[in-house]
């Protein structure tokens, strides 16, 4: 499915956004900056309407159409492997900086990366002493990890049904990064975690925070095969959804993280953040946008 956004609609979004913040309190010349920020970009989508001739004003950034292709999760991923580790992903920076501090106090053991994609946190776990296993239902995510992170264990599976190979597994830590948000319900997906980990074992989650996933947040790259940009549907589920997911599968909560946007983070890498880098920042400094668990298993 193909979803048509100008660029003058997401630059009004992030204005609006940003106005809503500031209306009470903060500094007042916000609101009013914003609201001219509105105006220009109101005006320039007027002056950028067909007119049946050839018009300069056609031109204008705020006029651009932006094509967005949804993908589902395997072909998404397929095509997103061969630039996923070469393209800037603002959300990586945080992401992984938040989960190892999550993993820094588990000793070495065995270590499964459930949804390892290009195993970038296998490596990690690989250097922190643990004999490690992947797993992934993308055989070309897989394809790229075995090469990074050669000494690990790598299979091809989904998640909700690691067949055979893992059935029997007990993983003192298991790690699942930026993936049950693709899921549109979280209990499977977390019953079959806690079934691969020992008792007394951790498990540690990352996702984007339902908060960025409302304001838009979703799983965007640049098709590399044909120029076009594509997403991975980001669902939302909430911090009590987790929790009662956690409940059922008899894990217990060590910590949690809701790791804010500081100045400079996230969107600011965006196109809005190029065109309106006040605005952004206006918008989405201090809204939650990575969200960790480290939970035990009883």
């Amino acid at each position: 499915m193909a979803h048509h956004v100008r660029v003058g609609e997401l630059l009004l979004a992030i204005e609006g956004l940003a106005l809503a913040r500031h209306l009470f309190g903060g500094d007042p010349t916000i609101a009013e900056r914003r609201l001219a920020g509105m105006r220009r970009t109101l005006a320039a989508l007027d002056a950028a309407l067909p007119t049946g001739g050839d018009d300069p004003a056609d031109d204008q950034v705020e006029a651009v159409t932006v094509e967005l292709s949804e993908a589902d999760v395997a072909e998404g991923y397929e095509r997103w492997s061969a630039s996923y580790d070469e393209a800037e992903n603002p959300l990586l920076t945080v992401e992984e900086r938040i989960l190892r501090s999550l993993i820094a106090d588990v000793g070495p053991g065995t270590a499964l990366d459930a949804c390892t994609g290009t195993g970038r946190h296998a490596r990690v776990l690989q250097q922190l002493g643990h004999e490690v296993t992947g797993i992934d239902q993308s055989p070309h995510m897989l394809e790229l990890a075995r090469v990074k992170v050669p000494g690990a264990s790598f299979v091809e599976a989904d998640l909700r049904t690691p067949g055979p190979t893992l059935a029997d597994a007990s993983f003192d830590l298991v790690v699942c990064a930026l993936a049950l948000t693709h899921f549109d319900s979280l209990s499977e997906p977390i019953a079959a975690l806690a079934g691969l980990t020992r008792r007394g074992g951790r498990i540690v989650l990352t996702d984007m925070h339902p908060m960025a996933v409302i304001l838009s947040g979703q799983a965007l790259f640049n098709d590399e095969r044909d120029g076009r940009t594509r997403f991975v549907r980001n669902h939302v589920h909430q911090v009590s959804h987790y929790l009662e997911a956690f409940a059922a599968a008899g894990l217990v909560v060590h910590r949690c993280v809701e790791h804010v946007l500081a100045p400079g983070e996230g969107p600011m890498a965006n196109l809005a953040g190029h065109l309106r880098p006040e605005a952004t920042a206006d918008a989405y400094v201090g809204i939650p946008y990575v969200l960790a668990w480290a939970v035990d298993k009883r």
